[in-house]
Parts: structure tokens; C-alpha cells; sequence
């Protein structure tokens, strides 16, 4: 099963690559799953700069805000797998 996830970050941030982790533990454990994870640099794009300043690291699927700030395995790994049927 593939699934297409925006994942926004910033140069610098360490929320973001713990997030990175997180999501890549997450898909360890969902074998099955292929994740196509797009990665938006918020510093690049002045309108993601202002949506997302205060809010980063943020994952997002099909426009809806899975997690944001703090990601976390198991909410990843729920939300994944709810999505997949896995």
C-alpha cells in the first residue's frame, strides 16, 4: 500500500529531524506500507514561512494535520496504519 504525506521542516531544527526518525521508525514496523513523504523546507517559501513558523516540524496527509511540533511514533504509526487498513 503507498501513501503520500507533506512533511514541513526548517534547516537547523532538531524537532524536525526527531520527527524524521520517528516517521522512519513508524514505517519499520508497517513493512507493507510504502510512504512517499514529501519535505518542504518552510525557509524556501515565504507563505510556508508564515503558515508554519510557530508550528514545525508538521505532518500533514491529503491537507489534514496528522501531527504537529512534537511527532511521535505511535501517532504516526496509528494514523498510518488507520489510513492503509494495516
Amino acid at each position: 500500500m503507498e501513501i503520500t504525506m507533506d512533511y514541513y521542516t526548517r534547516d537547523n531544527c532538531a524537532l524536525c529531524s526527531e520527527g524524521l526518525l520517528q516517521i522512519n521508525l513508524a514505517l519499520q514496523e508497517l513493512r507493507n506500507v510504502n510512504l512517499n513523504l514529501r519535505q518542504f523546507n518552510i525557509d524556501e517559501d515565504d507563505v510556508l514561512q508564515e503558515k508554519y513558523m510557530l508550528r514545525i516540524p508538521v505532518l500533514m496527509h491529503e491537507g489534514e494535520v496528522v501531527q504537529e511540533g512534537v511527532i511521535d511514533f505511535v501517532q504516526v504509526y496509528d494514523y498510518i496504519r488507520s489510513e492503509t487498513g494495516n
